[in-house]
């Protein structure tokens, strides 16, 4: 009888702390997160290159190019690692309230991409990556299946606001024919380049609906895994030009060096805006000012994706 008593002790000890962890209270939850991307897009123009993988020939007597292979590139920029730390306050059995610090890398990504050839030389080779960089706040809704079973179900939705982030652009180029080279100076025929560009955004806001499960572990702890879609879409608002460096060659072969300050504001320095006017900044028009920051239409890119989220919940 004693020993009938003390294994029923033991069981309602063990329904009261599980009952304490699922019960009204905070908890913090570390995560680790990997997303693929579910929606590609074709990318923005990086500067005046377009997202198209472009290969073709150039014809040594004329100059004339002929196309071997042209193709879109798309992609997504949500696909990638996060890792966060979630507080959350659980009112009762069912509802509860998250918010969510995560920061996030995307993969690198080929935006724009242009191989030249001369019979079986490659004359240009010009290739332009970006990669994502951003801190977000995620204030959601979690709503719980009430069950007496260790395996606890849940769903939840929410927000996504970015409260810090950056898309970098790294071009590489290799030049003999003058076509990447004269973007730079007039006079060059030649040119080796590596730049670098930083896009900041405006402020949005996106959201999240995730489904998922608790299974505790131990006392005020659970591990916990969920399937998370993230929708969020990003446009430019500046972008900056960070580094540059290059060798241009004259047609007497002489070999000039250009870094970042030898660029015209107008270069550096990019402003984005929903409509372009006369009055606008740009290249090529009559009141275009050099030394004054350019503009340009303004881009978007996604950064939401589809993930799976793991991690701990711990009650405090």
């Amino acid at each position: 009888m004693k020993k009938l008593v003390l294994i029923a002790t033991l069981l309602a000890g063990a329904s009261l702390s599980t009952f304490a962890q699922e019960g009204r209270g905070f908890y913090l939850k570390p995560t680790g997160s990997y997303f693929l991307k579910v929606t590609p897009v074709e990318f923005p123009n990086v500067g005046s290159l377009q997202p198209r993988d472009y290969v073709f020939s150039i014809n040594p007597s004329s100059g004339a190019q002929t196309r071997i292979s042209e193709s879109t590139i798309t992609g997504s920029f949500g696909q990638g690692w996060r890792a966060g730390l979630t507080g959350g306050f659980r009112f009762n059995n069912v509802v509860a309230v998250e918010l969510g610090v995560n920061y996030f890398q995307s993969e690198k990504n080929t935006m724009a991409k242009q191989t030249g050839y001369i019979g079986n030389n490659r004359v240009l080779a010009l290739e332009a990556v970006g990669q994502v960089s951003a801190l977000d706040l995620t204030p959601s809704l979690v709503f719980h299946l009430p069950t007496q079973m260790k395996f606890k179900p849940y769903l939840k939705m929410g927000a996504v606001v970015p409260v810090y982030g950056y898309l970098d652009i790294n071009t590489t180029a290799s030049d003999q024919t003058g076509t990447i080279a004269k973007t730079v100076n007039p006079n060059f025929v030649a040119i080796e380049l590596t730049r670098s560009e930083r896009v900041k955004p405006k402020p949005t806001l996106g959201f999240i609906g995730a489904a998922g499960f608790n299974y505790p572990i131990g006392k005020n702890i659970s591990f916990f895994s969920e399937i998370e879609y993230r929708n969020v879409s990003v446009n430019s608002d500046s972008k900056e030009v960070k580094s540059f460096n290059a060798t241009g060659t004259l047609a007497n072969g002489t070999k000039v060096n250009v870094g970042l300050n030898d660029l015209p504001t107008a270069v550096r320095e990019t402003n984005y805006h929903k409509t372009l006017t006369p009055s606008s900044n740009v290249a090529g028009t009559a009141n275009y000012n050099p030394n004054q920051p350019s503009d340009d239409l303004k881009s978007y890119i996604n950064i939401g994706g589809l993930g799976l989220n793991v991690g701990l919940k711990i009650g405090i």
